[in-house]
């Protein structure tokens, strides 16, 4: 992570970290802005860039969206690294 820390702004390091510490699990938007300690538009703002970069997925469950980190070979990638 302390490779990143200069890269990557530290909330968004903070929102990647919840996702890929707990890959199995789906969170809420307010769960990740309280879990990751992130302003709630700051990380709405961050998980629509993960995204639209393939590294967060999303359902859609009634009229909520639930987060995952997406399984693929970016991700697989990310969590060797971090």
């Amino acid at each position: 992570m302390t490779l990143f820390r200069g890269l990557i702004d530290d909330k968004t390091l903070k929102v990647l970290a919840l996702f890929i510490n707990h890959p199995e699990e789906y969170f809420h938007i307010n769960k990740v802005s309280d879990d990751a300690k992130v302003p709630l538009a700051t990380t709405f703002r961050i998980i629509y860039s993960l995204k639209n970069n393939g590294i967060i997925e999303y359902k859609k469950i009634s009229k909520f969206k639930i987060y995952s980190l997406a399984k693929n070979q970016k991700t697989k990638q990310l969590r060797r690294i971090l």
